[in-house]
């Protein structure tokens, strides 16, 4: 009997306890939880790219950049404009990728175009933190560039402003198009198949060849 309330006893406690250090576990993994905003050119793959790294939780499509909006933008609004930017909302745990090495990655994945708002490189700080490492990273860069040219001194850094989620055919659009896009090329390639019945001897065999590498490849393709 001793031996049973010495355990009923205990086991509240040990309870308590383990609920006590899974929310200690969880409070620290929401004060990881940071986000960050940049311009990045055309929101579609630097979305998907920026995903792809090690630490980062999630990334939304969107439009930002202009403080004087009035009214949700859409996508005829934004292209081609001058107003608006293609902003990528990164969501990141602050302990496995720090905002430093965030601007690192947003430097490779980004596809900006010159002279257009809307396709621009920029980076929106999201506190005086955000804004001091970015300030950093802008000036030590300088002269700095990609392996395709593209320079650090494109971008700029703008004040944060209210980030617009765009339509849902935005979100992750190349892991969506993807499929597709290897359908159609499959789709095309048998109907190609079917006409080698019409082509020389010694070439059919070339054909076939060329054939099996494009159903190959558009399969590679649609797993990346």
């Amino acid at each position: 009997m001793k031996i049973l309330i010495l355990v009923l006893g205990f086991t509240p406690v040990f309870s308590f306890s383990l609920q006590s250090k899974t929310s200690v576990r969880t409070i620290s993994s929401l004060a990881a939880r940071k986000e960050a905003t940049f311009g990045a050119g055309c929101f579609w793959k630097p979305a998907e790219d920026l995903l792809k790294c090690p630490g980062v939780l999630d990334t939304v499509a969107g439009y930002t950049g202009n403080p004087g909006a009035t009214s949700v933008p859409t996508y005829d609004n934004v292209c081609f404009g001058r107003k608006w930017v293609e902003g990528i909302r990164v969501y990141y745990d602050n302990e496995k990728i720090s905002y430093e090495e965030l601007l690192n990655a947003f430097f490779e994945a980004q596809e900006p175009k010159l002279n257009s708002r809307q396709y621009a490189s920029i980076i929106f700080p999201h506190d005086n933190y955000q804004e001091e490492i970015a300030q950093k990273w802008l000036d030590e860069g300088k002269g700095r560039k990609r392996a395709d040219g593209v320079p650090v001194d494109i971008t700029q850094l703008e004040p944060l402003s209210k980030f617009y989620k765009a339509e849902g055919y935005h979100q992750r659009y190349w892991a969506k198009q993807k499929p597709r896009f290897a359908i159609v090329v499959g789709t095309i390639a048998l109907s190609l198949s079917s006409a080698d019945q019409y082509l020389p001897p010694d070439f059919r065999s070339s054909f076939e060849t060329l054939l099996q590498g494009i159903g190959f490849a558009v399969a590679i393709y649609a797993m990346l």
